[in-house]
């Protein structure tokens, strides 16, 4: 799970808030859909799941409020999480909009991101990824589980297993083939090479941020990385 950059919102979206719109009458509007699939480079904001374009009759995104519409309370966190002035405007601030997979909802079971999370408040115990000032906020192991990146709340990993459920076991076995097909293929690299030289490791970690910008799952792409980097073996 990685920080989204905000870019600006739709001009609709600023239209609608002026002439105090509800999130229903905005949600509605197409360009916001698109805006924030845009933003989010067509990924889920918590699981990484390339979305369908939301022109797609059966898109299957959900826009989802960090600080849910349903909520009473109203903390510092609440605000720094949100962007938002308080519960009132919260539900229509585009910082607090987020755009997500259906989160297994044609499943029936094993509900995870949106679905799973609903109207819980985890504004004290997690971050907005849309607020959040570092570039990952959860990190993924070699053996596809996520764990809590540096600075978040001690309860995180909390949020990201039974309110997000992020290590949902579809999810793990997912990231896994991910790194353990990318560690292979580096392996192939040095074994013929006999070896990395240190340019041969630069480039391949360049490579792999530069895919991490568009690709599925690209935080498994960064696990591959980091461990290029340290000169782990793989």
């Amino acid at each position: 799970m990685r920080r989204i950059h905000a870019a600006p919102p739709p001009s609709s979206h600023s239209a609608g808030r002026s002439a105090h719109a509800t999130f229903a009458e905005l949600s509605s509007d197409p360009a916001i859909r698109r805006a924030l699939w845009t933003e989010q480079a067509g990924r889920c904001a918590h699981c990484e799941r390339i979305l369908r374009d939301p022109a797609h009759p059966d898109h299957r995104t959900r826009i989802e409020h960090f600080h849910p519409q349903s909520a009473s309370a109203w903390t510092s966190d609440c605000s720094r999480c949100s962007g938002a002035t308080g519960n009132q405007d919260a539900p229509t601030r585009w910082t607090n909009l987020l755009l997500c997979c259906d989160g297994n909802e044609g499943a029936g079971s094993d509900f995870t991101c949106d679905k799973s999370k609903s109207d819980k408040d985890i504004c004290g115990d997690f971050r907005n990824p849309k607020t959040w000032s570092h570039d990952r906020l959860l990190v993924v192991d070699r053996d596809g589980r996520i764990r809590p990146g540096s600075g978040l709340p001690p309860r995180a990993g909390k949020v990201a297993d039974e309110v997000l459920k992020l290590n949902a076991k579809r999810l793990v076995i997912i990231r896994r083939k991910i790194i353990g097909a990318r560690t292979r293929e580096i392996n192939k690299i040095r074994a013929k090479n006999h070896g990395l030289t240190d340019n041969m490791r630069d480039k391949r970690i360049s490579r792999l941020h530069t895919e991490a910008s568009t690709a599925e799952y690209a935080s498994a792409l960064l696990t591959v990385a980091d461990h290029l980097l340290r000169k782990d073996t793989t």
